[in-house]
């Protein structure tokens, strides 16, 4: 039996089956960008596939936009953010993505838990905090897509990531090992017991953090933990991984 078998996870048959990660269509290779493109990660098929379940998803696709069509951007409205047509403002989309959010937070993970989402960085439907809103205008800032905004409301706990944040093997193995961690604490369902859990997570991982207003306090702490470990660490726990 592996190490994180015996001494990570609080139930040993977390580590039998891959976490299930959603991710944005295009990141996986899929022809779905406006353009017919795609920005596929070539290393995503090296490092996550082998220990995770990747699920591609494309909202703009998924609400009816065909391939190609026109490009979005997000603008400021009197009643919040909005997702129009870069050459017809008129064309407003952020109602249809803001429903698909819910419907597939709803779907999703029904008989196998969500354990983290990678979106497309900038994107008018996928960008977390990266999207340019107000694009090419003196009153340009940084937002969230409509769709990863939703989703971040309805699942505060999920850990988000786009993709330029897992360009590195230890950035990947972090995801990996929250992921794990994320469904060891969902394999339990409504007998979670937060006391135990935490303090079964601090004692391997380090102190917990302060907790955050919108993420639950154990992802905070393993991040914190594996930053503090340094390459060597984080090394090690890579290599205990691949021995699974």
């Amino acid at each position: 039996m592996s190490y994180w078998r015996r001494h990570l996870f609080l139930h040993p048959e977390t580590a039998e089956q891959q976490p299930l990660v959603a991710s944005s269509a295009c990141l996986l290779g899929e022809p779905v960008r406006h353009d017919g493109g795609h920005k596929q990660q070539d290393h995503f098929e090296q490092l996550l596939l082998p220990h995770l379940q990747l699920q591609a998803i494309c909202p703009e696709v998924s609400i009816g936009l065909g391939v190609p069509r026109p490009t979005l951007k997000v603008i400021d409205a009197d009643f919040g953010p909005r997702v129009v047509q870069v050459l017809d403002p008129n064309e407003d989309v952020t109602d249809a993505l803001l429903d698909y959010a819910d419907s597939t937070m709803r779907k999703i993970g029904r008989f196998w838990p969500l354990t983290a989402y990678i979106f497309k960085a900038r994107s008018p439907s996928c960008g977390v905090d990266t999207t340019p809103v107000n694009p090419d205008t003196p009153l340009q800032h940084h937002g969230s897509g409509a769709f990863a905004g939703r989703v971040r409301r309805s699942a505060p706990w999920l850990p988000l990531y786009e993709e330029e944040d897992l360009q590195t093997e230890s950035a990947c193995a972090e995801l990996i090992l929250l992921c794990f961690i994320c469904r060891d604490i969902l394999w339990q369902g409504g007998n979670w017991d937060g006391g135990r859990g935490l303090a079964h997570y601090s004692r391997l991982l380090g102190e917990l953090s302060v907790p955050s207003p919108d993420r639950m306090p154990l992802w905070e702490a393993v991040r914190a933990r594996l930053s503090a470990l340094g390459k060597d660490g984080r090394g090690e726990l890579v290599e205990q991984y691949r021995v699974l």
